[in-house]
C-alpha cells in the first residue's frame, strides 16, 4: 500500500512538473511573440518616419536658392538672406513639426537656423561622417534612431545643389520620435509582467506540490492509523491465546524440573529464559501495536531519569551519568511514554557496550524544545544500517526483536517531538529527542 502511495504521489508530482512545464513555456512563446510584433511595430514606424523625413527634407529643400546659401558669411545674423531663411525654416518646421531644421555650409559650419537669437559662436551640430559624406555627395540621407539625454530624434540631411550642380550647403533637418520611448515602456513592462506571471506560475505549481504532498502525507496517517488500529486488535486476541501456553509451559518445567529434582539442568533454566524473552517480545509487540493518546502532567526529570538508571544498577560495569541544565527541573509530558523511550534507548546502549561501557545522558533547553542526548562508547552503528534503523522488525543484531527503536520513535512523534541518531563503528552512538516545551516551574 505504501509503495503504491508512493507511486501515485509520484505521477502527480511529475503532473505538477508537467503543468508547470507548460505555463512556463506558454509565457516565454507569448512573451516572444509580443516582442517579435513590438519589433515589426517599430520596425514599421521607423521606415515610415524616415519616408516621411526625407520626403520633407526634399521639399524643403527645394524651397531654398542654393545659390544664395553660397553667398552666405557664418555669423552674419544681419543679412538679409539670414533672416529671409530664416523664416523659411520655422515656416517648415512648424508646418511639419520637426524637432530642428538648419542650414550648413560644405563645411559644415551653421548658416541659419530657426533660433530667433542663434549662437553665431557654435561651429555646427556633431553628425554622423557617413552621412555628412553621402550628403555632399548629392545623396539624401536619413539616419537612425538616435538618443541624447531624454531626447530621442530622427535626423535627414539633403544637398544643396546650385546651378553648376555643385554642393554649395546642406540642409539638417530633426524629427522627434517620442513614439519609441513608448515603445521602450512598453518593453519594459512587458518584461517586468512577464517575470511577475512566471513567479507567480512557479508559486502556484510550488502551492499544488506542497498541498499534493501534504494529502498523500494525511492519507497515509489515515491508513496508517487504521492499520495500527486493526493490528492493536490482532495483537491483543494473539497475545492472549500465546500467553495461556506460555504460562502452562513454564509452570510444566517448573513440575518437571522439581519431580526429577534436577535443579542443576541447564536446560530448565533455558526453558524459562526463552519463555521470558517471548513474553518481552510480544510486550513490545502490544507496545507498538497499540496506540493512546499521551496523558501530560508535570514530570520532574531528575527523578524519571533515576527511575530509569534503577534497572541498570545492577550492572557495577555499566554506568550512567548524567547533565541537566540548571533551572531546568520538571516539563510537562507523558512520563510512561517518556520513561519507556529512554528505557529503549539505554538498552540498546546496554547491549552495544556489552554490558560495560560508559553513557551520558544530557537535558538542555533548546528554544521551543527539550534536547535529550543520550551518548554511549559502544560498537556504534555501520552507515549502511542507520537509515533503516527506526523500522519495525529490522535489527542489527540477531536475537533483537527490531521493535525497541520503532516504539521510540512512535512514542515521540506521539509526544510531538523527534528523534535523531549519530553514530560511527567503535566510536559510540548518539541518539538526540526533541519533545516541545509544554511547561516549565
Amino acid at each position: 500500500m505504501r509503495e503504491m502511495n508512493k507511486q501515485n504521489f509520484s505521477r502527480q508530482q511529475k503532473l505538477v512538473y508537467v503543468i508547470m512545464i507548460i505555463g512556463l513555456v506558454l509565457l516565454i512563446i507569448a512573451n516572444i511573440f509580443a516582442w517579435l510584433y513590438l519589433q515589426r511595430v517599430e520596425s514599421f514606424f521607423i521606415s515610415d518616419l524616415k519616408f516621411r523625413l526625407e520626403n520633407i527634407a526634399r521639399s524643403a529643400s527645394a524651397l531654398i536658392d542654393a545659390n544664395d546659401v553660397e553667398l552666405i558669411i557664418p555669423g552674419n545674423v544681419s543679412d538679409p538672406q539670414v533672416l529671409y531663411y530664416q523664416q523659411i525654416l520655422f515656416e517648415i518646421k512648424s508646418h511639419n513639426k520637426l524637432q530642428d531644421i538648419e542650414i550648413l555650409s560644405r563645411d559644415l559650419r551653421k548658416l541659419v537656423d530657426t533660433d530667433p537669437i542663434p549662437d553665431v559662436t557654435d561651429p555646427g551640430l556633431v553628425i554622423d561622417t557617413v552621412l555628412t559624406t553621402k550628403a555632399l555627395q548629392g545623396e539624401y540621407v536619413v539616419g537612425n534612431i538616435q538618443y541624447l539625454g531624454e531626447n530621442i530624434f530622427l535626423r535627414a540631411i539633403a544637398p544643396l545643389i546650385n546651378t553648376d550642380n555643385l554642393i554649395s550647403g546642406l540642409l539638417i533637418l530633426e524629427a522627434p520620435a517620442e513614439f519609441f520611448s513608448t515603445l521602450d515602456q512598453y518593453n519594459k513592462s512587458l518584461t517586468i509582467f512577464s517575470f511577475i506571471n512566471g513567479m507567480v506560475i512557479l508559486g502556484v505549481a510550488i502551492l499544488i506540490y506542497r498541498s499534493i504532498r501534504r494529502v498523500i502525507r494525511l492519507q497515509d496517517q489515515m491508513r496508517n492509523q487504521e492499520h495500527m488500529a486493526k493490528l492493536g486488535e490482532m495483537a491483543a486476541a494473539v497475545a492472549h491465546e500465546i500467553r495461556n501456553p506460555l504460562s502452562i509451559i513454564k509452570g510444566t518445567n517448573s513440575l518437571l524440573q522439581k519431580k526429577y529434582q534436577s535443579g542443576d539442568d541447564e536446560l530448565f533454566d533455558y526453558i524459562p529464559d526463552e519463555l521470558d524473552r517471548l513474553n518481552e517480545l510480544i510486550e513490545d509487540f502490544l507496545t507498538f501495536a497499540r496506540s493512546r493518546e499521551p496523558q501530560y502532567q508535570p514530570v520532574v526529570i531528575e527523578d524519571l531519569i533515576t527511575r530509569v538508571r534503577l534497572g541498570f544498577l545492577e550492572n557495577e560495569k555499566f554506568s550512567i551519568a548524567t547533565e541537566i541544565d540548571a533551572g531546568l527541573t520538571q516539563i510537562r509530558t507523558d512520563p510512561d511514554m517518556l520513561e519507556q523511550i529512554l528505557l529503549n534507548i539505554i538498552q540498546n546502549s546496554f547491549q552495544a557496550t556489552g554490558g560495560e561501557g560508559d553513557i551520558h545522558i544530557s537535558v538542555r533547553e533548546n528554544g521551543p524544545t527539550v534536547k535529550f542526548e543520550i551518548s554511549d562508547d559502544g560498537q556504534g552503528i555501520d552507515h549502511s544500517i542507520l537509515p533503516r534503523i527506526f523500522e519495525p522488525f529490522y535489527s542489527g543484531r540477531e536475537k533483537g526483536s527490531g521493535l525497541g527503536l520503532a516504539i521510540s520513535k512512535q512514542l515521540c512523534e506521539q509526544l510531538g517531538g523527534d528523534i535523531q541518531i549519530a553514530s560511527e563503528v567503535n566510536k559510540g552512538t548518539t541518539v538526540s529527542l526533541e519533545l516541545p516545551v509544554k511547561e516549565y516551574n
